[in-house]
């Protein structure tokens, strides 16, 4: 009986007890079992209604429009009807700029603007930073604008940080629960109270699914877009009289397009839709790279002014946790990839700062916030690398031809100037090999040229420029030692000779204005391809034959090639004659008195 009841007895106890023991326990774990099941089936079936939501979530994103897109008549509808507003806004952000004009017109009239340059640009670069997220933010897109402003308030804005003080946590959860619709606690475990980071935009808090995955949860400030739309509308409407005031400084803006320009980006900027879809599609084309990460995007708690995102455990790659070997590596990994994003997909990361890249434990590399992504079509990704064939061979008409086709010049300009400007200002760092560039030194000098002279700087032109300054300035704080060129200059390499839309610039650099072989450039081309990891030897020879064999110049590049290799041949043959010549010589000298030996085989010495 009390075994019956599941009490137990000594396996000695009688016949019957050990039986009844038996049945009980076996009744137990069926009951277990049984629970067991049910349990996994309700969990099989959250995860799949999860699954279910994620999906869904994710397509309504991805066919989701930008946020509110730029319009500058919405614009004018809507401030037009707040006119305290606008004027308070107004003069915090005309006076100090009118004052700040006012002095550099001075400086002109005085004769001494250069001298009071670099004053004057951290005076700027002040008034920038005092002004709200939109003005940071203009001044970090107007760092990399060689065509708008001199290099010395360039560097100044390249100073320009975005760290400011967060906001409290009751505005930032209050929307985040607008935002999704439920209270915070029915989806996340916890979230902890100080924020991981803040921006000018958003601050971003570490927290926990009640799944258990940590999550990175991003969310945008306070009327963050009302302040950046009301900013862009009183700077819209002061760009008439700003241009017409700086043209009293001999410089000719359009500043209402570049004011345009850049609200066009900034509101795409605070769509953290917009944002998940950029790395899901940066995650798309690049996330096969081994050396590479990229944070899942979590689209059941996204939303417009909410991003969550898979949490990321890893250190800068400047930490000194990291050794010297591991630094360069990485290094390595983040300039090959980002010269495949823009060269070969047109899809790039522009803001490749310590900050949004993190070395993981595992040795790969994530990027993190994709808020700030450019694109490059084909055909300007092959003037690119054109405008790089010609700054190797020095053909600064070529180049300044290019621009013109870019439209980075009108047409009509006289580039005389503009190439005498190049070939002065170029030399030190083209003069050297080519793998000695400095691309800080590079976009220094070509950013004089270009304040100097009528450029106009496209987006994607001024997102790359940033991108390989933030770049380099990266590698240097990891690798003292590490220059990008000579990184790239192999990857660049590969491309010419094994891209078949490349031919150009491939006749360009192998071939001299007369059509013979440059064999040594094409050696340096080859030995630097075979150093990547996708050099394709074949597809390379058949394109090398192909454009040899065919093509508009193909008869004139087959004969000076055939002249070539005569010469070498040539060549050849003369050393091996007169190789055998001497030998036989030395030889028969020695076998013969002098007196019979041939005049012509006489050993070089003797009378």
């Amino acid at each position: 009986a009390r075994a019956g009841r599941g009490e137990a007895e000594p396996a000695s106890g009688g016949g019957g007890g050990t039986p009844a023991l038996a049945a009980g326990t076996e009744s137990a774990n069926a009951r277990a079992a049984r629970k067991g099941s049910r349990t996994a089936k309700r969990s099989t079936f959250t995860m799949s209604r999860e699954e279910l939501q994620e999906q869904q979530a994710q397509r309504a994103a991805k066919s989701a429009a930008v946020a509110t897109p730029y319009d500058p008549l919405e614009a004018e509808r809507v401030y037009s009807m707040r006119t305290v507003d606008v004027w308070k806004r107004d003069m915090e952000i005309s006076v100090p700029f009118t004052a700040f004009l006012a002095k550099v017109l001075v400086d002109f009239e005085r004769g001494v603007e250069p001298q009071n340059r670099k004053v004057r640009a951290r005076e700027f670069m002040t008034i920038i930073a005092s002004l709200g997220p939109a003005f940071i933010k203009a001044g970090q897109a107007l760092s990399s604008r060689p065509d708008l402003l001199p290099p010395e308030y360039l560097s100044e804005l390249q100073k320009l940080q975005d760290d400011i003080p967060p906001f409290p946590n009751e505005q930032a959860f209050a929307i985040i629960e607008q935002e999704l619709g439920v209270p915070m606690d029915t989806v996340f475990d916890r979230v902890e109270p100080v924020p991981v980071a803040a921006a000018s935009i958003g601050q971003v808090y570490k927290g926990f699914l009640k799944t258990g995955e940590a999550v990175a949860i991003k969310v945008q400030r306070p009327e963050c877009e009302g302040i950046i739309a009301m900013d862009i509308y009183i700077l819209r409407q002061l760009s008439g009289a700003l241009s017409q005031l700086i043209k009293l400084l001999r410089r000719d803006l359009d500043l209402q397009s570049v004011v345009e320009e850049f609200g066009k980006l900034i509101y795409e900027e605070i769509d953290y839709l917009q944002e998940g879809r950029n790395a899901e599609r940066f995650a798309e084309l690049y996330g096969s790279v081994k050396e590479i990460y990229v944070p899942r995007i979590y689209w059941r708690l996204t939303r417009r002014k909410v991003l969550t995102m898979e949490w990321i455990d890893g250190v800068r790659i400047t930490s000194p946790s990291l050794a010297v070997s591991e630094k360069s590596r990485m290094v390595r990994a983040i300039v090959q990839c980002s010269l495949r994003q823009m060269l070969e997909k047109g899809f790039f990361h522009a803001d490749p700062h310590g900050g949004n890249l993190l070395a993981m434990s595992d040795g790969r590399l994530a990027y993190l916030d994709f808020g700030m992504m450019s694109e490059v079509e084909a055909f300007q990704r092959y003037g690119i690398l054109e405008a790089v064939v010609h700054m190797v061979n020095r053909d600064f008409r070529a180049l300044c031809e290019l621009y013109v086709r870019l439209g980075f010049i009108p047409e009509g300009t006289d580039i005389g100037p503009i190439e005498r400007a190049l070939a002065d200002a170029l030399p030190d760092v083209l003069g050297a090999s080519v793998e000695d560039f400095n691309i800080a030194s590079v976009i220094s000098k070509l950013g004089d040229i270009m304040y100097k002279f009528p450029f106009t700087l496209p987006p994607y032109y001024t997102a790359i420029v940033r991108c390989l300054g933030v770049l380099e300035g990266l590698a240097i704080q990891a690798d003292g030692q590490f220059r990008i060129i000579n990184n790239a200059y192999p990857y660049i390499a590969s491309r010419v000779l094994t891209d078949p839309n490349l031919q150009k610039p491939l006749r360009l650099m192998v071939f001299d204005p007369d059509g013979h072989v440059r064999w040594s450039r094409l050696e340096d081309l080859i030995q630097n391809a075979a150093d990547t990891d996708d050099w394709d030897v074949q597809q390379a020879a058949s394109l090398f034959s192909e454009f040899i064999l065919s093509g508009p110049n193909g008869a004139t590049v087959r004969r000076y090639l055939a002249a070539d290799v005569t010469r070498m041949l040539d060549s050849v043959g003369l050393d091996t004659y007169t190789y055998a010549l001497e030998t036989t010589a030395s030889r028969l000298s020695s076998l013969l008195p002098r007196n019979l030996l041939p005049p012509n085989l006489l050993p070089p010495g003797l009378p």
